[in-house]
């Protein structure tokens, strides 16, 4: 019996240990450790074929194709640098600046303006934005169709300005009168109203139905006076920053109203001629936009 007993206190040790191995054993209770997720990109990656080759990537946001300035940069062999911080970003280049501040609807490169209503996004340490900014800034031409995007770089340029640059490159008469109309007809309207209103007046001039300069869309008075401040005379008042900054940028291309060749508030004035004989296409603030 004696010689026993170490052999049943030894097999004891022995099924404790096999337990408590079996307890510390991975069940359905107790998972293995799960493996780090596979990160999942906010917004659709788009393959950007430059030059017919696959070279970039980036992003639908809302319909609106996305891209990198800091990749261009270095795809184009440019010495850049970026900052990004909670007041804005920068990207500076040799020869200019591209100021982003945070929540802004203009940026400012080399003393030009960039209406980029929609913002810049970051996403894994890289500032995007939306293509007409990279258009603009290295003169490339994109196209996409919801699903790619084409890069053509043979008009590659790099954006030119310098601190007169609307004086310098536009006619006098045109900053003058454009803008006076815009902050005669629209100083309360959002920036996105302004430059309707002087797209209107642009989208004239380029018409064969209406005078061929900015001052005499402004002033014409063929058949009627097309224009309310021109006949009361607000049309002379001072105009405001955001008035100019609107002419400049109309100047520079942005059109917020397509094709329109009119528009009317109809709180301050009779609508029932547009809403007959023209094709609305465009609500903006009060203004109502027609073709």
């Amino acid at each position: 019996m004696k010689r026993l007993l170490p052999l049943l206190l030894c097999l004891c040790l022995c099924l404790a240990a096999c337990t408590a191995q079996q307890t510390n054993a991975p069940t359905a209770e107790t998972p293995l450790l799960a493996a780090s997720p596979v990160p999942v990109e906010p917004w659709p990656a788009v393959p950007v074929y430059v030059d017919g080759l696959l070279t970039l990537r980036g992003y639908d946001c809302d319909g609106e194709l996305y891209l990198c300035p800091m990749e261009l940069c270095r795809l184009f062999g440019i010495d850049a640098e970026e900052s990004a911080e909670p007041g804005g970003y920068q990207l500076r280049l040799p020869l200019w600046t591209l100021e982003a501040p945070a929540d802004a609807e203009v940026y400012t490169a080399d003393g030009r303006y960039l209406y980029c209503p929609s913002g810049y996004r970051s996403l894994y340490n890289r500032v995007y934005f939306p293509a007409d900014i990279s258009e603009r800034l290295f003169g490339v031409s994109l196209s996409y169709d919801g699903r790619r995007a084409d890069l053509d770089s043979s008009g590659f340029r790099l954006l030119e300005g310098g601190p007169s640059y609307y004086d310098t490159h536009f006619h006098a008469d045109d900053l003058f009168w454009l803008s006076h109309i815009i902050y005669a007809e629209a100083h309360w309207e959002s920036l996105a109203g302004q430059i309707g209103v002087g797209s209107v007046v642009l989208n004239r001039v380029k018409s064969d139905l209406f005078p061929q300069t900015v001052m005499a869309v402004v002033l014409d008075r063929e058949h009627i006076t097309q224009f309310d401040p021109v006949e009361s005379g607000e049309v002379t008042a001072q105009p405001d920053e955001q008035a100019m900054l609107a002419a400049c940028l109309c100047l520079e291309g942005y059109n917020t109203v397509g094709d329109s060749l009119y528009f009317v508030n109809p709180e301050r004035g009779d609508d029932r001629w547009f809403e007959n004989a023209l094709t609305p296409t465009v609500t903006i603030g009060h203004h109502i936009f027609y073709s």
